[in-house]
Formats: structure tokens, sequence, C-alpha cells
């Protein structure tokens, strides 16, 4: 995720990156920033068929911003404005600085779920530090656990979705909430609900 792991649009040749205000750049929601190289562009505007969607025609989006300007809607100005404050933050920290924090802080989640027991229920080769899936073990409920989480620790996370429903817990690591002390909260708490949930876990402090 843009802002939480290393990605080099330029360098990678990427014609297209497309990513959400409020995950790893950790302003509001409500916007998302988006790029094209030429090759996106003349793809655009070499486009035939009619646009289906009027909020998805980027060529008209574009047209906002052209030498015979089109209006196409009102921006959001406050959340334009809170959305390069948080890129100002990661700019003065330093993207390699950010990306090693949550490669550092994301390790220590995986780190802990491992020492407990669940793991996680992916290769090492496809481990994304932004989101870790912390494998729901034999005699809990995942939907228990995520309930008492958040009424009793104020943690949030949250469940699988399709085919890894009830499999496992999602624990993301992004943004400004990236930071060591929140790795040892969520770790140990979560320790601690399995525990009591009748888990067969070893509770840890990360």
């Amino acid at each position: 995720m843009l802002g939480g792991l290393e990605f080099q649009t330029d360098e990678w040749d990427v014609d297209v990156v497309y990513t959400g205000s409020q995950k790893c750049l950790s302003a509001p929601p409500g916007v998302a920033s988006i790029t094209f190289d030429d090759r996106a562009v003349e793809k655009v505007h070499a486009r035939e068929t009619p646009v289906r969607s009027w909020y998805l025609d980027l060529a008209g989006v574009w047209e906002y911003w052209g030498a015979e300007r089109n209006y196409h809607h009102t921006g959001p100005i406050s959340t334009n404005y809170a959305l390069r404050e948080a890129c100002r933050l990661i700019a003065e920290a330093g993207i390699e600085a950010v990306w090693e924090r949550h490669r550092r802080v994301g390790g220590a989640i995986k780190a802990g779920a491992e020492e407990m027991g669940p793991g996680l229920g992916v290769e090492d080769d496809h481990w994304l530090p932004t989101l870790n899936p912390v494998q729901v073990p034999a005699g809990a409920n995942d939907g228990r656990v995520i309930e008492r989480m958040l009424g009793e620790y104020g943690i949030e996370i949250v469940g699988g979705l399709g085919a890894l429903a009830g499999d496992i817990f999602r624990v993301g690591c992004m943004g400004h909430s990236a930071r060591p002390g929140n790795a040892l909260e969520v770790v140990s708490a979560l320790g601690t609900v399995l525990a009591e949930e009748g888990a067969d876990v070893t509770p840890t402090l990360a």
C-alpha cells in the first residue's frame, strides 16, 4: 500500500497507480491519489466506446484542469489539504524511513503471532507488513475474539473475507498507527483474548 511499502512508479514502469487516502498515507478518507504515465494517458484518449460512468470518465476529469476548463465536480478542498499535510509528514520523515518503520512494526506483529502459536496464513515470500493475516486457532470463534478486542481493549481487527472467512484475523499495520507500542498492545491483547476463549495459544508480550 502506497506509503507503507516500497513502490517505485517510474523505475518499475507502472502505467497507473491508485490508492486511498486513509490507508498508509494516514489522511482522512474521501479522496484517492491516482497517476498515469504517457501510455495510460494515450490509452484513455484513444478510447472509442462511450464511458458508462460519469464518475469514472477520466477524460472529463482531466478537462477540469484543461486550458478550456470544463466543470466536472466540486473539489473537496479541505480533504485535499489534509492529504497534502499527510504527504508532507511522510516527506519530512523520509519515505525510506517510513517503509522501514512499516517493515519493522509489521514484523513485530508477525513474530508475536508466530510465537503465540497461530502464525500467519501466508508464506513469507508473500507477506505484506501492512496487513498481517493471523490464523484463527482451533478453539476460538473469530467473531467473539473481534468483538472482545474492540470492546475490552479498543483495538479493531477484522475477519477474513470470502474463502478466508472464519480462518484469519486481518491485523492492519498502516500509516501513523504503525508504531512499536501499538504492535506490542495488539499482540498482547490478542494473545490474552485467545487464551481466555480457550484457544491453544501461548500468550506473549511480543
